[in-house]
């Protein structure tokens, strides 16, 4: 668990989001928050109408680290996909997870 490895205030922050994305989650999107951890965010995505997902459920999880809001979290799809984002296995590869995170985009931003 990375759970403990993050400070306090972190923790609050993140409970606080997970609750919110678990009780008003984006449109075709469902959270699954993890009770055990709350660092290991895993989602069902709905495949958006008009693309060739359209009808699709994927799976994704979210891994939050210990320097997680300042580093963007790992983002992974566990339901194969092919997408020039995401790689062979499974990793989300956008640069909202990479060069462009700020802390205070927050998960929803993610998962949109």
């Amino acid at each position: 668990s990375n759970a403990e490895n993050l400070p306090p205030q972190t923790l609050r922050l993140l409970c606080r989001e997970v609750s919110l994305l678990s009780a008003d989650p984006p449109d075709g999107i469902k959270v699954f928050p993890n009770d055990e951890d709350v660092t290991d965010v895993q989602v069902a995505i709905e495949g958006p109408e008009g693309t060739p997902y359209a009808g699709g459920l994927f799976r994704m999880k979210l891994v939050l680290g210990k320097d997680f809001p300042a580093a963007p979290p790992k983002g992974f799809f566990l339901t194969k996909i092919f997408h020039p984002n995401v790689g062979p296995s499974g990793e989300i590869c956008v640069n909202v997870l990479k060069r462009d995170w700020r802390a205070e985009l927050g998960l929803r931003h993610v998962l949109l």
